[in-house]
Parts: C-alpha cells; structure tokens; sequence
C-alpha cells in the first residue's frame, strides 16, 4: 500500500490531481477517484453515483491522514487522478477492491 501512497504524492507533484469538489465539478476528466475511508456517508454516496455515472474506479481504503500524508497537503478527504497512465500504474499496484 505504501507504493500506492507514493504514487498519489508524485501524481499531485506532477499536478494530475483534482481535489475535493473540483474532481466531482470536472468528472469527464478523472480516470480514477480516491475518496478517504472515514468521509461521510453522503459524500461517498454522491461520488459512488458520479463514478458509476461515468464508468470510473473508486479506492475508499485509505483515512484522510494517509492521504494528507501523501499528497503533503492539509486534510484531504478526496481527489480524482486525470492522468491514464497514473491511474493504471496505481490500479495495478492496488491490492484491494475496486468500486465501480
């Protein structure tokens, strides 16, 4: 999972990330989206529905710690991966399920 992790921080450095609200505002654009495991209900709901409307992989596996960690970032509850190339390394390299 740390190869995961160091992925989000090199795809935010390369700025192939859309955070929070943007990524849902900017759907056609994101391959991939990561969500943090301790996000509210509502708010997973809304982007379970967004990445089932558009066909896009949803990771929940991660708290927002981890994330904020990664990226080097204050809280992050959530953000989407714009680049395909990045968003098929970290599908590969993630071990755990895939929604959507």
């Amino acid at each position: 999972m740390d190869k995961v992790l160091s992925l989000f921080g090199l795809c935010y450095r390369a700025g192939k990330i859309l955070l929070g609200e943007n990524c849902l505002d900017n759907m056609a654009k994101v391959k991939l989206v990561v969500v943090a495991s301790d996000i509210s209900s509502k708010s997973k709901e809304r982007y379970l529905k967004k990445c089932h409307y558009y066909n896009v992989s949803l990771i929940d596996t991660f708290s927002s710690y981890e994330l904020s960690r990664a990226l080097g970032r204050g809280l992050v509850k959530s953000f989407g991966i714009t680049d395909e190339g990045f968003a098929k390394a970290i599908k590969e390299k993630y071990k755990g399920g895939l929604n959507g």
